[in-house]
């Protein structure tokens, strides 16, 4: 028992088997830290990749959004070919970014409906009725975009929508509660036929016509009162769709034949539309009883500065501009703009509550919209006066025959003109397309 209490208690040679157990240990830590440093680059080399792909396919959804933003009026055009399941490609497939080869990245963007079961997942509604894909009727499709660098890939959803851009049915309409119209002389004109921009003395667009007048298609009445308005030598004044005309496209008449009670533009419309643009308004002017705008050759400071508040618009940059009546009551009628002198602009006009002016030689292109309570659009005379496009007046408040909402004298001319309401809805058309329900993989 004592030689192996000895033998026990010796511990010479530990210290050797400690220091190799320290150095296996040792050994192998190093092994696994050479081996995991192995893979970093890999690893680091993975992650660049998925990142650059990332924002390639960022790149392709930006790429849709300006697409979609610009030509607001034709997104049926880029569903050419799509089904609910997989959408058209937008562009080309694996298109590189501007200035740069496909080593770079590539992007390959598809449209496509909101008619595949589960669509309301990512757009927040009812999934497109009737399962077309091909035809958008609730305005809102769906992106996708794929972005490929190397060899990661990266895929964006987004849904798209934009704001409901009511039907122009008329070169006049009163979709509102009421339509006291006067008609004085007989030089004014009203014509739903598609004029060009450029038209003076006859249309020459080949947009379908509209009517020449329209008013609320709940109200009936309305329709007999516009027409009592017109004289019998101003009847042949007022043209556009013949409201018994059942062809394709339309025949067109002028008098009573071209002033219809309809309801393809209906006031919920307007309003609705108003409300989404006001937020977007290029330049927002407060206006109250006693307190009227009062404005003198717009757009004479176009040419120097686009941003001066004297400036509405060009051609080449419309504008949104609301005028901002504040009623303080509903029994309250007053003037809430008044133009004079020469002038131009080309956008969106919006007046709400209160009464608007034009005097003076007046050129507009795209649409006037008069909408709220208490409202009127009066053009006075002075000069030629003329809007191309479409002109809207939308009461809300029945307030007698004492408040027009229409008043026109002298040369005023109001037009329908396709490529005008074209030409601004594509120019604005940034602010009337959101993007939402982002999601990537």
């Amino acid at each position: 028992m004592r030689r192996w209490q000895k033998v026990v208690a010796d511990e010479r040679g530990v210290a050797l088997v400690l220091a190799v157990m320290v150095l296996l240990t040792l050994t192998g830590l190093v092994l696994t830290f050479l081996s995991v440093s192995a893979f970093e680059p890999q690893i680091s080399k993975n992650h660049r990749g998925t990142v650059r792909a990332r924002h390639v396919a960022e790149a392709g959804i930006e790429y849709a959004y300006d697409t979609l933003a610009t030509n607001i009026t034709s997104w049926n055009a880029y569903l050419v070919g799509a089904t609910c399941t997989t959408g058209a490609i937008l562009g080309t497939a694996d298109s590189t970014l501007p200035g740069l080869t496909s080593a770079d990245g590539t992007f390959t963007v598809r449209v496509r409906n909101d008619c595949r079961a589960g669509d309301n997942k990512i757009t927040g509604v009812a999934v497109e009725s009737g399962a077309n894909a091909t035809n958008d009727t609730n305005d809102k499709v769906i992106v996708t975009s794929t972005g490929a660098f190397g060899d990661a890939t990266r895929t964006i959803t987004v849904a798209v929508s934009k704001v409901v851009i009511p039907s122009m049915n008329a070169a006049l309409a009163f979709p509102g509660v009421q339509a006291d119209v006067n008609f004085s002389g007989s030089s004014f004109a009203i014509d739903g036929r598609d004029w060009k921009m450029s038209d003076s003395t006859s249309p020459t667009g080949t947009a379908n016509a509209v009517y020449g007048i329209s008013v609320n298609g709940s109200l009936p009445a309305l329709e007999t009162q516009v027409e009592n308005a017109l004289a019998n030598n101003q009847q042949n004044d007022v043209r556009g769709r013949d409201e018994t005309s059942s062809s394709n496209p339309p025949a067109t008449t002028t008098g009573a034949g071209a002033v219809q009670s309809d309801g393809a533009l209906t006031s919920q419309m307007v309003t609705d539309y108003v409300n989404a643009l006001k937020a977007y308004a290029d330049i927002t002017i407060n206006t109250s009883p006693g307190n009227t705008h009062s404005i003198s050759g717009i757009g004479s400071t176009c040419s120097t500065n686009w941003n001066s508040s004297t400036c509405w618009g060009t051609t080449s940059k419309p504008k949104v501009i609301y005028i901002k009546g504040d009623l303080t009551d509903l029994n309250t009628q007053f003037t809430s703009l008044d133009v004079s002198g020469t002038s131009t602009g080309t956008g969106i006009l919006i007046i709400e509550n209160g009464n608007a002016d034009i005097n003076g030689s007046f050129r507009w292109n795209g649409s006037i919209i008069a909408t709220g309570n208490n409202i009127g659009l009066r053009y006075r005379g002075g000069g030629n006066q003329a809007v191309y496009g479409a002109t809207i007046v939308n009461e809300l408040h029945s307030d007698g025959s004492t408040n027009l909402e229409g008043d026109i004298r002298g040369n005023a001319k109001l037009l329908f003109s396709k490529e005008a309401l074209d030409l601004v809805q594509d120019g604005i058309g940034r602010r009337l397309v959101r993007p939402y329900s982002w999601t990537d993989q």
